[in-house]
């Protein structure tokens, strides 16, 4: 019973087994990998007008891969929502938004077949491709907009009827505005500061930067129809390298080697039509930052340090903000600094130049995305496109140019519909209405809280310094210095340690306590209470200090030594001078020397000096004349003798 149970059971279990293996099938081959392809564009313009207007792209596929694609077939992309709303047209360029799309195959001009499908597409193979649609076909029918535009690559990798998308690459399309637009090209020089007092630099930075990245800046200015915008802490920094300066080298300084690059930019500089420039607030503070701290001596600081470069003052000041970004109320708090217009990408859409509030004038500047978009897509295709689609989307527009990547995006030509407009001409028209409002992104980016709390505690630094050393150049360079502490160029730098370790370790409390010392005998004995003994003054800074020599007794009564008069010591020297107590009695008092500026302020660290009155003079004087009384009695008690001698010998 048990073994026909069993066969049974065994019976069962074959047949459930062979109805398994019908059902599922023999398992698959494994799944060829995907080839790699890329494909890049390398023209895109339209043809014909009216309803025959139709816009053509080419470009190439390559196959960067080990593995060969068959059935390669490069497909028109497009989206027909047009992008109107500069947030959305950020988003797109930094790669956040992907705009829904869809391939476009009406006709044989939609694609272009690369190989058949039994051909293979071999690694290191490359083919040209042009497509091209009607824009009624694509959807883009609406004047003056901005559509997403671009190629899928489809192909297989075993010769099947498994297609798949294998590369794509996007762009824009801008239809004909109604109206002509500006276009104003801005170059930007400025670079993060290096001074950090009169012909010391902290870094040989911006000599290699002369010579590469401010050298394409200065070459791009030079071109007709370009305009420029110059942060006067640059070129007080390039003059100062041009007559020859000093690098710190470690606990050394040693001589600067950039400046001939130095005289060379600043020729260069100097030849630029100053109709076509601007210039900005003083080494480009981050006054967003600052007036979320609550720091308007930042704006106080960066407009007292522009008026050391007289140079640059008859220039329109353009208020740059990091990123172009300011709030509501920033307006009102930049209101002092006068400027002839603020420049924002936080405005929305509308005019180039735009009435703000608190009676400013906003400049829309272009969005900055982190790559020549849109997403990660670059290529002179996309750079020349995505300028059309800023003009389009800010109503014309204003570009900033600082860097090798956007010197290089900067178009040769323009079409018809966009003009180039230089700054001058921008801003004499004046505002076109007036901005809504200015929004804010849901993230901004700022100098830290306490970058602004170092910048009040070297203010009273370089006020300290100041008092010290009178006729300071360190000290006349104060508001330049400062405005270069809070540089909208230190966020997310490196540098900002190293420049600011440099500038407070030769101005702040703890650094002029290292370099200005007193130096006195710990213990001076007095034999008379009105002898003399020495201190003397240690002066290591690089330029002369004022000083005063001070002393506290803790027994004034007994021990007292007065004030000195205000002593001058050169840089890198000493002086000694004598000083005199005065004592009342005999005892030991310890008496606190210090060192103070002529209005009283404490330099470095004091010094105790124990101070013992003998009076063994006092009692030497009362010795000698004692003794010579005794002399003087004793000799007329002889003469006596002698006379009361003689009369006795007489008789």
């Amino acid at each position: 019973m048990i073994r026909s149970t069993t066969a049974k059971l065994a019976l069962v279990l074959a047949w459930m087994i062979t109805v398994a293996a019908v059902l599922i099938g023999p398992a698959p081959a494994a799944q060829a990998s995907a080839p790699e392809l890329k494909v890049e564009l390398t023209s895109l313009r339209t043809t014909g007008s009216g309803s025959k207007a139709t816009a053509v792209l080419r470009g190439r596929v390559l196959n960067v891969g080990a593995q060969a694609a068959f059935g390669v077939r490069v497909m028109l992309w497009r989206s027909r929502d047009p992008i109107r709303d500069p947030a959305v047209f950020r988003s797109v360029l930094d790669g956040e938004n992907q705009p829904w799309g869809a391939l476009l195959n009406r006709s044989t001009d939609h694609y272009f077949s690369v190989t058949a499908t039994d051909q293979a597409f071999a690694p290191g193979a490359t083919a040209e491709f042009t497509v091209r649609g009607r824009l009624s076909d694509l959807g883009f029918t609406s004047a003056g907009s901005v559509y997403p535009f671009g190629v899928d690559v489809r192909g297989t990798a075993d010769a099947s009827s498994n297609f798949q998308t294998l590369a794509r690459t996007r762009t824009f399309y801008v239809t004909v505005p109604a109206k002509r637009l500006p276009l104003t090209s801005i170059v930007l020089l400025s670079a993060p500061p290096s001074k950090v007092r009169p012909d010391v630099f902290a870094d040989e930075s911006l000599r290699d930067e002369l010579s590469t990245r401010l050298d394409t800046l200065i070459g791009l200015a030079e071109r007709p129809g370009m305009s420029w915008l110059v942060d006067p802490a640059l070129i007080d920094e390039v003059a100062d390298m041009a007559d020859g300066y000093s690098v710190i080298d470690g606990k050394n300084i040693v001589p600067g080697t950039g400046q001939q690059a130095a005289q060379a930019w600043l020729q260069r500089f100097r030849a630029l039509p100053h109709d076509r420039g601007g210039r900005t607030l003083f080494a480009m503070p981050d006054v967003f930052g600052a007036e979320k701290n609550k720091a308007p001596d930042v704006l106080k600081r960066s407009i007292a340090a522009a008026a050391t470069v007289p140079e640059l003052t008859s220039l329109p000041l353009i208020v740059l903000p990091y990123d172009g970004v300011i709030g509501a109320a920033s307006p009102a708090w930049l209101r002092s600094a006068d400027a002839d217009a603020i420049a924002v990408t936080t405005a929305g859409r509308g005019p180039a130049l735009t009435a703000g509030g608190s009676g400013s004038i906003l400049l829309r500047l272009a969005p900055s995305p982190s790559a020549a978009g849109p997403g990660i897509e670059d290529g002179p295709v996309q750079r020349l496109q995505r300028q059309y689609a800023e003009a389009v989307i800010g109503g014309g527009v204003a570009r900033l140019i600082a860097t090798h990547d956007q010197a290089a995006a900067e178009a040769g030509i323009s079409p018809r519909w966009l003009v180039r407009t230089g700054l001058d001409d921008l801003l004499a028209d004046g505002p076109d209405g007036t901005v809504a409002g200015l929004t804010l992104p849901a993230r901004t980016t700022t100098l830290p809280a306490s970058r602004f709390r170092q910048f009040s505690t070297l203010a009273r630094d370089f006020t300290a310094y100041r008092d010290l050393v009178p006729a300071s150049a360190v000290g006349a360079d104060a508001s330049a210095t400062l405005s270069r502490s809070v540089s909208a160029s230190w966020i997310g730098s490196t540098r900002a340690a190293a420049w600011t370790n440099a500038v407070t370790g030769t101005v702040s409390a703890a650094a002029v306590a290292e370099k200005v010392s007193l130096s006195a005998s710990p213990r001076v004995l007095m034999s008379s209470r009105t002898n003399e003994f020495p201190v003397t003054v240690i002066n290591r800074l690089p330029e002369p200090i004022t000083v005063r020599v001070v002393f506290a007794s803790d027994n004034p009564q007994r021990i007292s030594i007065a004030d000195t008069a205000p002593i001058t010591v050169d840089a890198g020297q000493s002086q000694t001078i004598n000083v005199r107590p005065e004592a009342s009695s005999n005892g030991l008092v310890n008496v606190t020397a210090g060192l103070r500026t002529t209005s009283g302020q404490s330099v470095g660290h004091a010094t105790r000096i124990a101070v013992e009155v003998t009076d063994l003079g006092m009692i030497g004087w009362i010795i000698v004349v004692v003794s010579g009384v005794v002399l003087v009695a004793t000799t007329v008690l002889r003469i006596r003798q002698v006379r009361r001698k003689q009369r006795e010998e007489e008789l």
